[in-house]
């Protein structure tokens, strides 16, 4: 690995990503209610806050959560039920989904080369940068679910533009698709630029600063 690293340094990265990501992914899952608490907790604040009309509470589950409404069952499940039964609406939702780029992120910080103490403390500063993404997939999730997955009756309640819709489905895919994957990449390029000039060109970016 000693002569890998030296000759072969692209290779040598690519191969410690391959072996730390599965170690990372088995962590993240492993702890996985304890990520999702204060995931719960902002969501819950910030639904609430923005939708108190609609949106009750956001407990967790686990690893997953519970969106209590304050939206009333839709009529076909009433009618199934028992005489003089009310009830709110609520439905779960799985935060993980939104959250596998924590796992990535760490792999990608743990194969870089670099001073261990600055490689962590670069890792604990995109750490919220990450929850923002994670917050934005859930929200809109969220949005997504109320709108379009439970029927014309509880979205009419939302009192939503078609132009609203059009953005909360937009989000969504954006939440849902690539945020997660890309952000974490990106996040790292930014705060280990340093390296991946050393990667591409064989020095820092500081000597190339200097040779320029």
């Amino acid at each position: 690995m000693t002569w890998l690293k030296r000759h072969n340094p692209v290779t040598y990265f690519a191969l410690r990503i391959i072996l730390w990501l599965p170690f990372c992914l088995f962590l993240w899952y492993f702890f996985a209610p304890t990520l999702v608490w204060p995931l719960s907790i902002l969501t819950d604040w910030i639904m609430v806050a923005l939708f108190p009309d609609v949106i009750g509470e956001i407990m967790q589950l686990g690893n997953r959560m519970d969106v209590v409404t304050t939206l009333p069952l839709p009529e076909e499940v009433r009618a199934g039920l028992p005489l003089g039964y009310t009830g709110d609406l609520v439905f779960t939702l799985n935060p993980l989904i939104y959250s596998y780029g924590l796992p990535l992120y760490t792999a990608l910080v743990i194969a870089s080369v670099g001073e261990e103490g600055e490689k962590w403390r670069r890792w604990l500063w995109g750490l919220p940068l990450l929850l923002l993404i994670q917050l934005w997939g859930i929200s809109l999730d969220i949005l997504k679910t109320l709108l379009f997955n439970l029927g014309a009756e509880i979205a009419n309640q939302l009192t939503f533009s078609p132009l609203q819709k059009e953005i909360v489905a937009l989000g969504y895919q954006l939440g849902y698709l690539i945020l997660p994957p890309v952000m974490p990449v990106m996040i790292w390029a930014v705060f280990f630029r340093d390296y991946i000039f050393s990667l591409v060109w064989g020095f820092s970016e500081s000597e190339m600063t200097t040779k320029g």
